[in-house]
């Protein structure tokens, strides 16, 4: 969410250490110079944790790092609330619900920040929004590839399409979008879950029920292969020599 947090991964891969980065839609799509809205509804809207920081060249920074490796892949940490749920800190903003919206719009704010500016190729811009996550939470190639045994979990991407983002046309079921006005590039003709249908042309078709739970084992390769790797090669290796045999000092 922040530079100095990207700095500090950066820093630690530099080092060697095993670190992964994911920087999130909206810190990658608007920043936190909303805080400071007149408009109190405007500004409790943005309120998560980590904040949205208020300098406005953080997006571009995080998303130059994700372009680069530094950062590994996105999410979004979606966790929605309606205006009067917010409210509820109106006299104290400690008191105010963390958390925007962010899972609908994820996979447009990535393509317009980053294939858009030239930052992402399409290849990129694939591991970024799905393969990369996948290894690391260690349901790949179940999830985050498409192949012969792998779970029909497909998108087709139309990626000259666009659209306005708006909290009057989304599927959330919350009255405010934090990217609202933006106008994006890259947009889902079709979504496919499970082998199924679940968006055609903008209509959602989704099913309550549907779902199911996908076992993560321990010890994802993405991660650990290397750390193994690492623990082998640094072992203490014994040093085969010959008995000494010569003068020892005597002490009395």
């Amino acid at each position: 969410m922040s530079k100095s947090a990207a700095n500090a991964i950066i820093r630690a891969k530099e080092r060697g250490c095993v670190v992964f980065g994911e920087p999130i839609a909206a810190g990658l799509g608007t920043d936190g110079t909303h805080y400071w809205s007149t408009c109190w509804r405007h500004a409790a809207a943005h309120v998560m944790g980590p904040p949205l920081r208020p300098d406005p060249t953080t997006p571009a920074f995080l998303m130059d790092l994700l372009a680069n490796g530094y950062l590994d892949c996105t999410g979004t940490d979606n966790c929605t609330f309606n205006a009067n749920q917010k409210a509820m800190g109106k006299d104290d903003f400690r008191k105010i619900p963390n958390g925007v919206n962010g899972i609908e719009d994820r996979m447009s704010i990535v393509w317009e920040k980053g294939y858009m500016t030239g930052k992402l190729d399409p290849c990129k811009f694939v591991a970024a929004t799905s393969a990369t996550a996948a290894k690391i939470f260690n349901v790949y190639p179940q999830k985050g590839c498409i192949a012969v045994g792998s779970d029909a979990d497909i998108v087709v991407w139309d990626g000259e399409g666009s659209r306005v983002i708006s909290a009057k046309t989304h599927h959330h079921a919350v009255d405010f979008n934090i990217f609202e006005g933006m106008e994006v590039h890259g947009i889902p003709i079709y979504v496919i879950s499970q082998g199924r249908v679940c968006l055609d042309n903008g209509k959602l078709t989704v099913e309550k029920g549907v779902g199911r739970y996908i076992p993560r084992p321990l010890h994802a390769p993405h991660a650990y292969e290397r750390i193994l790797q690492r623990d082998k090669f640094c072992q203490p290796k014994k040093v085969e020599r010959e008995p000494y045999t010569g003068p020892v000092i005597q002490l009395k």
